[in-house]
């Protein structure tokens, strides 16, 4: 995944999953999903406490992935699209496994809407989760120990872009137990929790428009997170999504009109970041990288073209824009892997040495991790080259570049 992906070291809100000293609460992560299975994977990887994630059954039908997932803590939701007998009852037995979990202080994790969409942006919140909630509020045990629910956000740039950047971002508690109703598991405590859940969500999450204005927006967002080196503000975002409905025919026609014009399309490349980059007089520098060089060049010649041929190999065979990480992630794992245990028993061979297969070995794995930065700047440089003759699109500078003077 860290190869894969850009992964942010930099948890946004972490300090809210540490403890105080002997108290260690139950915990219920929601996020909105976005990228198929490498969402859970992406919380797995950057948060610090062992998580339990509720994941969709169909996933679990065969014995090999079901055997995986039951011991990456996987728990199975039945949804109606399953068409599985006793679906309630099945759901009932996996919330009391969850609820066993949390009165020995766990945390879960469970994606609200229900569903994933290849886009950035929170949904209606299905009602599920509200339940599980309730449901937890009644058992002693868990009120005893403390339970506390936290909106997670869950962002890739690209999902299913190579080296383009995934974050993770933890807000503060959701106060639930004051909703009216709660307690006895209403219809319309349900419904309070879950709008008040999702705007909580909203609140610490990149949420773009939806329809056709989705991918102008987004082209804006890739701009300023171009232009900012990271994350864009929650409030930076939505001036955007103001400014842009004030005239939604002439920035769609701008749009449209750059795409013609050679601007690549956002969800499928990074040149908008790249010319954020330019507009905040931010290019990438070459120079002070040039000395991993050497490890680039062994990384690029050993294992480096594995990550293309994953990307090239999901686009494809998976229509799923959300499920193509989920392919490409351990179609590359199990690629490099395998290319470096040959490699080093390879050497172990030719020089009839035990002991080179571990010194090969770890100086590819070094290479690699030398080589990222360099191979992530080779990236953006040639992204930067490629659209610094078509920065005068109207699009850019009516739309992008006002949004980032008035930032």
């Amino acid at each position: 995944m860290a190869l894969w992906h850009r992964i942010d070291p930099d948890v946004k809100g972490a300090k809210h999953l540490e403890n105080a000293p002997g108290q260690a609460p139950a915990r219920l992560l929601i996020g909105g999903h976005q990228n198929g299975l490498a969402d859970p994977i992406l919380a797995c990887i950057a948060l610090q406490p062992q998580l339990h994630f509720f994941t969709r059954a169909d996933a679990f039908r065969h014995w090999l992935s079901r055997w995986m997932m039951i011991r990456l803590h996987m728990m199975p939701v039945f949804r109606p699209v399953d068409r599985v007998d006793n679906l309630a009852e099945r759901n009932m037995a996996t919330f009391s496994s969850a609820y066993a979990r949390l009165e020995q202080g766990a945390i879960c994790g469970i994606f609200s809407e229900a569903g994933h969409l290849d886009e950035r942006r929170i949904r209606r919140f299905r009602h599920g989760s509200a339940r599980f909630i309730a449901g937890a509020l009644q058992r002693k045990r868990i009120r005893d120990r403390g339970f506390e629910v936290l909106p997670m956000h869950l962002d890739f740039e690209r999902y299913e872009g190579y080296r383009t950047a995934a974050r993770v971002r933890i807000g503060e508690a959701i106060p639930c137990d004051d909703i009216p109703g709660i307690g006895a598991d209403s219809g319309a405590a349900r419904v309070a929790l879950s709008q008040r859940m999702r705007d909580a969500l909203m609140a610490c999450s990149v949420n773009l428009e939806g329809g056709e204005m989705y991918n102008p927006h987004l082209a804006v967002c890739r701009f300023l997170e171009g232009a900012m080196g990271g994350p864009v503000p929650h409030h930076t975002l939505a001036a955007a999504a103001v400014l842009l409905r004030t005239d939604p025919a002439s920035v769609k026609a701008a749009f449209e009109a750059a795409l013609k014009c050679g601007w690549g399309h956002p969800r499928l490349n990074d040149d908008f970041a790249a010319a954020g980059r330019w507009a905040a007089n931010k290019p990438t520098s070459l120079a002070p990288l040039m000395w991993r060089l050497p490890a680039w060049l062994i990384f690029m010649l050993t294992t480096g073209w594995w990550p293309r041929v994953a990307e090239k190999a999901a686009q494809h065979s998976v229509k799923d824009v959300a499920f193509r990480t989920t392919l490409s992630i351990p179609l590359t794992m199990v690629g490099v892997s395998l290319t470096w245990a040959v490699l080093s028993l390879g050497a172990g061979v030719i020089y009839e040495s035990l002991a080179a297969v571990p010194a090969v070995f770890l100086l590819l794995r070094g290479a690699q991790y030398l080589a990222m930065p360099l191979e992530d700047a080779f990236i953006d440089a040639r992204a930067e080259r490629r659209i610094r003759p078509l920065m005068s699109a109207p699009f850019i500078q009516k739309w992008c570049t006002t949004l980032l003077a008035r930032n």
